[in-house]
């Protein structure tokens, strides 16, 4: 269907809306002429997108000591997930990495009952997204993408998939939001929401807009709602998927710092909104912003000169920086701008924080080893003792009344005087001990009482 004939369609449909429901059914012939001509356009969408959509299911190799009486047109695979052709040339299609899960090989089932065999050439947990290409012998029906910088809430859309192992389902419905963030589905989030009906089995199918281009890929709904579904942007999908044929895989940059919203409290003391930036929680020893002089503490405002708005926004921006390139951090540090030049590197497998706070602490307590810069910022006199620089909410430490900035210098009445000893210290527990913490707090010392548990 062309642009022009898909905003037709579009006009027809909403000058039906405004103006055909006001007059009764079966006593309005333009009426009807302006119903079937949006029936048209729909239809012809459907023809032109469905010969791109596949079955993805599991691939059980033949064996040659079987015998097999089947009838192919009977024996319908069983449904694992659907995916899009983007290349009908190389016979390269996308879907979601959980949809192929650890295969090699898979089973494609094309528009029409033909079985293929797809060969997964990488996959990204990072999106949920993979690259398979198809084993086929001709052309496929293709897709193109759109661009989904340009969408806009209440734009019309079209989901295609298999729900429930129902081959080539098309359902209708608008887009609901843009930029869905905290979800808790993959690692780079920015979700398109939508109400176009997305059930299990549509996984890896497109999202499409009105001129039949691709937006984005179906990939997860929220199970105890309905009409509430989302997919992944399509500049996002070509981004990885391009990478993947090129190399096999997705290399993103890679900062070194642990990352989490602006506390309340700490935003107001800066005279900033939670949204002006991400607080920096640990900094990994000999890692790009390590080296660069970035530390804990430090609110990140800007990346590359785009403003970061959340954790997601800034692991969104860093992700899509080609490893080895130069970007320049803007930094609040106790009240004043900072520039930083950050060498971004590929991240490896294993790396040391200089300071943390581990989310699977029992205490829910980070610290670091006291420096010039702590000092400064929480207003430290001694120079005794390890820096508080985290507390998890509802944690032990939170409810005993433990507070970021808090000096502690004295732990059941040992003296502590860095990080590594007082690790060392936690570690050795063996089962339930009554902690005693001295703390040093605005020059007073307060003492904390905690119930270390061990599970």
């Amino acid at each position: 269907m062309s642009g022009w004939s898909a905003i037709r369609t579009l006009s027809v449909f909403i000058y039906c809306m405004i103006h055909v429901s006001s007059v009764q059914a079966g006593h309005s012939l333009s009426g009807l002429k302006i119903l079937e001509e949006v029936e048209r356009g729909l239809v012809a969408l459907a023809e032109h997108a469905l010969p791109s959509v596949v079955n993805i299911s599991p691939y059980v190799p033949p064996s040659p000591s079987i015998r097999r009486h089947s009838d192919a047109s009977r024996s319908r695979p069983t449904n694992a997930g659907a995916g899009v052709i983007i290349d009908g040339g190389e016979g390269y299609l996308v879907t979601n990495s959980h949809v192929v899960k650890q295969a090699e090989k898979v089973k494609i089932t094309l528009y029409g009952g033909e079985e293929l065999i797809g060969t997964v050439i990488g996959t990204d947990e990072e999106t949920d997204l993979a690259v398979v290409k198809i084993d086929s012998p001709k052309p496929l029906p293709e897709v193109h993408f759109g661009d989904s910088s340009k969408l806009k809430v209440g734009q019309m859309v079209v989901a295609i998939g298999n729900p429930y192992g129902l081959n080539d389902t098309f359902s209708f419905g608008v887009i609901s939001g843009l930029n869905r963030e905290d979800i808790n589905i993959s690692r780079y989030e920015d979700f398109i929401q939508t109400d176009a009906s997305i059930n299990p089995g549509n996984s890896g199918g497109p999202l499409l807009n009105i001129r039949g281009e691709v937006i984005g890929i179906n990939t997860a709904i929220i199970n105890y709602a309905q009409s509430i579904g989302f997919a992944i942007p399509s500049n996002l999908v070509k981004h990885v998927a391009l990478q993947i044929i090129e190399n096999g895989a997705v290399s993103r940059g890679w900062m070194g710092v642990g990352i989490e919203h602006i506390p309340e409290a700490m935003a107001a003391k800066e005279n900033i909104s939670r949204r002006g930036g991400v607080l920096v929680n640990s900094v990994f020893e000999n890692q790009p912003a390590s080296k660069a002089g970035v530390q804990v503490g430090d609110i990140i405002l800007r990346v590359a000169g785009t403003p970061v708005a959340s954790p997601n926004s800034m692991i969104r921006l860093i992700g899509n920086i080609t490893p080895g390139q130069m970007v320049e951090l803007e930094v609040l540090r106790n009240g004043e701008r900072k520039t930083f030049r950050v060498h971004l590197t590929r991240k490896r497998e294993q790396v040391q924080r200089v300071a943390s706070f581990s989310r699977k602490s029992p205490l829910g307590l980070g610290v670091a080893d006291l420096d010039q810069n702590l000092m400064e910022k929480f207003q430290i006199i001694k120079d005794q003792g390890v820096v508080v620089t985290q507390v998890e909410p509802q944690s032990l430490a939170d409810l005993g009344g433990m507070k970021m900035g808090d000096l502690i210098t004295s732990l059941n009445g040992k003296s502590i005087d860095n990080k590594s000893q007082f690790e060392d210290f936690l570690n050795g527990i063996s089962g339930e001990e009554e902690l005693l913490f001295l703390v040093e707090r605005q020059n007073d010392t307060v003492p904390i009482t905690l119930l270390r548990k061990v599970e």
